[in-house]
């Protein structure tokens, strides 16, 4: 940081980042940038401004939304004095303390904001938010040599009653669609397998049957004995083969099925 302000010492001392205005008898007279600069002693004075980017925490802000709901909000703002000699002059010479100006603008516009959007819009369009605060933070900083990089919204709080109802919400949600696919999931193996039925004939309902049963039998560790003679009409000659059936199926993805092993099955249950 620059060295001397109105002592007796001639000289002052920028730093790369720094930028300073001289003031003679308290009246702008010249811009320095950095490195080694003379002064006159008790008569001018410099003023000494940082041109790197910066930031500041604008603090917990509470506001009412759009669809009244109560919620707090905070976020950070990164800005930088423009490196001009117009832009730090104005700097020093337009605003008492542009950090301090900076943040007051950057409350008052998220607050504003806030209440002009919707819950909704305020938790999933953060990033839109954001944008649209610097975009007006950023015209007014202008004048007192500001350049607004970025706005971030970092946290979004709200009351506990309505947090507890938006999870119930997520909650039902996901159970709808759990369901839905479900339902979507059976209509279409119900369809499936009147196709099949519609080709194989008799046989293909008794086989699922076979199926089921004996899936039921390795789930639970347990033989379990069916009478054939419920299921009924196992055996009919009019009936083709399995595997002439497979052959004859142009339409249906039957790549997994071992015609050969069916037909096995039908001819020891026929016996």
């Amino acid at each position: 940081m620059s060295i001397s302000i109105s002592g007796p010492l001639p000289f002052f001392l920028n730093d790369e980042w720094e930028r300073s205005i001289v003031l003679k008898f308290g009246s702008y007279s010249r811009n320095r940038g950095s490195g080694l600069h003379f002064k006159i002693p008790f008569v001018e004075k410099p003023v000494t401004v940082p041109v790197y980017e910066q930031s500041v925490d604008v603090s917990k802000q509470e506001a009412i939304t759009r669809d009244n709901v109560p919620v707090e909000v905070d976020g950070v703002v990164f800005f930088k004095v423009k490196d001009t000699e117009e832009d730090v002059m104005d700097a020093v010479v337009n605003v008492g303390d542009y950090r301090k100006q900076t943040l007051n603008y950057a409350t008052s516009i998220l607050r504003d904001l806030v209440g002009k959007k919707e819950l909704d819009d305020l938790l999933q369009r953060r990033g839109e938010i954001g944008d649209e605060i610097k975009r007006k933070l950023d015209s007014k900083t202008d004048s007192f040599g500001v350049n607004v990089k970025d706005v971030e919204i970092q946290n979004i709080n709200l009351p506990e009653k309505m947090e507890r109802a938006m999870a119930a919400e997520a909650e039902a949600e996901r159970n709808r669609r759990a369901r839905k696919t479900n339902a979507q999931a059976e209509l279409e193996a119900s369809v499936k397998l009147r196709k099949a039925s519609e080709i194989i004939g008799d046989k293909g309902y008794r086989m699922r049957t076979l199926q089921t049963l004996d899936s039921v039998a390795e789930e639970n560790s347990t033989i379990v004995t069916f009478p054939t003679e419920l299921i009924g009409g196992m055996s009919s000659g009019e009936e083709k083969s399995i595997k002439e059936v497979i052959q004859n199926m142009g339409d249906l993805d039957l790549s997994g099925i071992d015609p050969e092993g069916m037909q096995d099955a039908l001819d020891e249950l026929e016996k």
